[in-house]
């Protein structure tokens, strides 16, 4: 069976992917999507906001498999679950306000590979620091450092500044004083 295939071979599954074959779509939504609709019920969604979070990793998982984005050495089903988690965080951020930390299910990630709550912890600090620097500074890092990665030519264009440079030259304004932040931040918990 083609399933058993994708479970021994995370290769082969990223290349089906990349030719959209069929069996490797289903092998995705028959092996994670429960996953994913397990994390959102538990941190306040419905299975509806569940199967979207699902959808919309999906759609980030392929743009990253097209891009070799994902590795062969990829825990897969750890992979999907940050992912998700990450996601329905900016969902709860942006729709409800909240800014929480989120429950983890801890049985749902692979327990070969260790899994440390410093990771959620660093992308709550990083959450926190970029919340704080304006929305000016949050898009243009956001443009520069998301998956997209645009040049500075393309930034500059989109965001209306002269040129590469100063596009780069407020990049770096934004980015020191993220600097600061993240000092502030590690000197709060006393390191």
């Amino acid at each position: 069976m083609v399933h058993q295939q994708y479970k021994t071979s995370l290769n082969t599954l990223l290349e089906d992917l990349k030719v959209h074959k069929e069996s490797a779509w289903t092998y995705l939504y028959t092996n994670y999507q429960s996953m994913v609709i397990s994390l959102v019920k538990k941190n306040g969604g419905d299975e509806e906001a569940g199967k979207e979070v699902f959808q919309n990793v999906i759609i980030d998982l392929h743009k990253n498999v097209e891009r070799d984005k994902v590795r062969e050495d990829s825990n897969l089903k750890n992979y999907i679950y940050t992912l998700a988690y990450n996601q329905w965080r900016v969902y709860l951020r942006n729709n409800k306000g909240k800014n929480d930390e989120l429950d983890h299910d801890n049985s749902l990630l692979d327990e070969s590979v260790n899994f440390d709550e410093e990771q959620y912890e660093l992308f709550d600090d990083l959450s926190e620091i970029i919340n704080h620097l304006g929305d000016k500074c949050q898009d243009l890092i956001l443009s520069k450092y998301s998956k997209i990665k645009m040049s500075m030519a393309q930034i500059a264009e989109q965001m209306g500044f002269a040129n590469a440079r100063s596009a780069t030259s407020q990049l770096n304004k934004c980015m020191e004083k993220a600097r600061k932040e993240a000092v502030g931040i590690l000197k709060s918990k006393g390191w």
